[in-house]
């Protein structure tokens, strides 16, 4: 089963907020947290960890959502809509500093929303939105006896698995970390979308609880496609959108 998507609302009308949060948890989304103003979305986002925020640039007090975004964003890069009644040039140019993913105009249509959400998230996961901050080389993740130091390039894909996620790296990563273990999955105390923020660009995500290394594709067929010694099903629909996404020469 797929996880919903945590989205923090930031919005200083309570009709507003609360439309929004109805609506789009009728969708199938979780609301994780609200916030009115800069103060309430720093503790919100440092809370309730969320996938995506939907910010308001207009907010109570001398902050704004602009501001108050670049701050989120040291704490956990993630997509940003704007939702806004300002149409104004300046503040659309500042706003545009930030690389949110979607830019909103009140009143928000909520349909038009869910759209804006899963294409963020979409382009989010392919590495298609800039300016994320620069990430090391390599992560120290969870598991179930301490933290593991794992070097993203060491790793071949990702899986969920319920709250957790698999994680399977390359052999020579694994042994690096477990010199006298027999090769696994290694079960990852974070639920994929936690994990994702923290990987770099070239990983592709091929399905809600799959994430794969476009580096270690070695053979893609009809419906499957092969990393080292793993096969792989590719989902229903997904096979075209990773095509064009890779650099594929085409016989026509």
């Amino acid at each position: 089963m797929e996880t919903p998507l945590r989205i923090l609302i930031v919005e200083d009308d309570l009709f507003m907020a609360t439309d929004m949060e109805e609506s789009l948890g009728k969708s199938g989304y979780i609301i994780c947290g609200m916030a009115t103003s800069y103060e309430a979305a720093i503790r919100s986002m440092e809370q309730s960890q969320p996938d995506i925020v939907l910010m308001d640039i207009m907010l109570n007090g001398p902050i704004d959502g602009i501001t108050t975004v670049k701050e989120l964003m040291r704490i956990k890069w993630v997509p940003v809509i704007y939702i806004t009644g300002n149409s104004e040039a300046e503040t659309f140019k500042r706003a545009k500093g930030t690389f949110p993913a979607a830019f909103l105009h009140k009143p928000v249509r909520v349909r038009e929303l869910a759209a804006q959400i899963d294409l963020a998230m979409h382009n989010f996961y392919a590495g298609n939105i800039a300016g994320s901050p620069e990430l090391p080389d390599h992560t120290f993740l969870p598991t179930g006896s301490g933290y593991i130091r794992v070097i993203k390039t060491e790793i071949l894909f990702v899986k969920a698995d319920r709250g957790n996620s698999e994680l399977f790296l390359t052999p020579a990563g694994f042994h690096r970390i477990y010199p006298t273990r027999t090769y696994h999955a290694i079960n990852i105390s974070l639920n994929l979308g936690r994990l994702l923020p923290y990987l770099s660009a070239g990983f592709y995500q091929l399905s809600r609880s799959l994430v794969i290394n476009l580096a270690y594709i070695d053979r893609i067929e009809s419906n499957q496609l092969y990393i080292g010694s793993h096969e792989i099903a590719i989902p229903d629909g997904a096979r075209k959108p990773l095509i064009n996404y890779l650099q594929v020469v085409r016989t026509r």
